[in-house]
């Protein structure tokens, strides 16, 4: 038995790889048919993605699986949790949306009996400097593999100071019996000299 977990342990850098897709894009933006004035080049592009993919620990503990995954900044309503294929996987879907750089100013409805005006309101804010997009939407998916099935009934999530904690229980093989071994040779046949 150790032998096996041994091998799939080893193994375990080359699921990873599988599970997650490449890191960089095939062609570099300037190449893709449009000159170079027309896209912005960003040295971090291919570390979008990392910074968008939750990490995730996952531990055993006993007759349950605790994955700790790190969603700073992502609140409770912007994730989901699935279990899926009969057990065996857990994926988290989430949604980040980021607001920076300048943004419009407000404006509010002034009615009076005979028209109504739009009212901008002054603000002591002066913008120096936007790099920053005004609105960002990032949406992240995660499917990490269990060695066993968990039992989806269940299953607890909780989201703390940007750290999701899911806890499930392992679900009972019915398809593995244990099988007594005997001691001794009982054997019916007799030996003849």
């Amino acid at each position: 038995m150790s032998l096996t977990r041994q091998f799939f342990r080893e193994l375990r850098p080359l699921f990873r790889m599988l599970e997650e897709p490449t890191f960089g894009r095939p062609f570099p933006p300037t190449r893709r048919g449009f000159p170079a004035s027309f896209t912005r080049f960003d040295p971090f592009e291919e570390f979008q993605e990392i910074r968008t993919r939750p990490a995730v620990d996952v531990r055993e503990q006993g007759d349950k699986y605790v994955l700790d995954a790190d969603l700073p900044g992502v609140p409770k309503d912007n994730v989901e949790i699935r279990i899926g294929d009969n057990g065996r996987s857990v994926t988290i879907e989430g949604k980040i949306t980021e607001e920076g750089g300048s943004r419009p100013a407000e404006t509010t409805q002034a009615n009076n009996e005979s028209d109504s005006t739009a009212v901008t309101k002054a603000s002591d804010e002066t913008q120096i400097s936007a790099e920053r997009p005004f609105t960002r939407n990032v949406q992240f998916t995660r499917t990490v593999w269990l060695p066993r099935p968990v039992d989806t009934q269940n299953v607890e999530a909780k989201l703390d100071n940007g750290v999701l904690t899911i806890i499930a229980k392992k679900a009972e093989d019915k398809a593995s019996t244990v099988i007594p071994i005997k001691v001794g040779g009982s054997s019916s046949e007799t030996q003849q000299s």
